[in-house]
């Protein structure tokens, strides 16, 4: 007898990925890996939404073919970043301000060992992990420094995934 008390927000448009929220704003739902994406086409005229839709799906599709080959037992610390960086930038749980801290954390790391970018992970040793640690954690803080610890270990557990070491 009651009808369906939850509002409904999203309306399905006569294009496939493409919704329309109840503020009147045009979505993108694409899909990668199993998961669903959701991208705001940050307009509310349905002409300009097509467009946006056309160019965005020939982007994503276009990207699908840019992973990193992980398997290889040559990876650098750089490959192994950039995969990693690829892996945040393409998660739908992270905020756009997280996936640019992360980047600023790499880069800082990066600037800050030399030749590290060009080194097989395989080859990085643990004395020479400390003694960047060492001289790393004087000139950041506490936050940033854990911060740049945590995107190392990622790096190097990206490596163990992909059997590199």
């Amino acid at each position: 007898m009651s009808a369906d008390p939850s509002p409904k927000y999203w309306t399905k448009t006569r294009l496939n990925n493409l919704v329309r929220h109840a503020n009147g704003r045009y979505y993108a739902r694409l899909y990668r890996d199993g998961k669903e994406i959701w991208k705001s086409l940050k307009t509310s005229h349905f002409g300009i939404a097509e467009g946006k839709l056309v160019r965005l799906q020939r982007e994503h599709r276009a990207s699908r073919g840019k992973v990193i080959n992980p398997g290889n037992a040559k990876m650098t610390f750089g490959q192994g970043a950039a995969l990693h960086i690829q892996r945040v930038n393409e998660s739908v749980t992270l905020k756009r301000r997280t996936k640019a801290y992360w980047g600023e954390i790499l880069a800082a790391v990066l600037k800050s060992w030399p030749n590290l970018s060009a080194k097989e992970i395989r080859r990085i040793t643990v004395e020479s992990c400390r003694a960047w640690a060492a001289s790393y954690a004087s000139q950041v803080s506490g936050h940033r420094y854990n911060n740049s610890i945590a995107l190392i270990r990622h790096v190097f557990d990206l490596a163990i995934e992909s059997s590199v070491i």
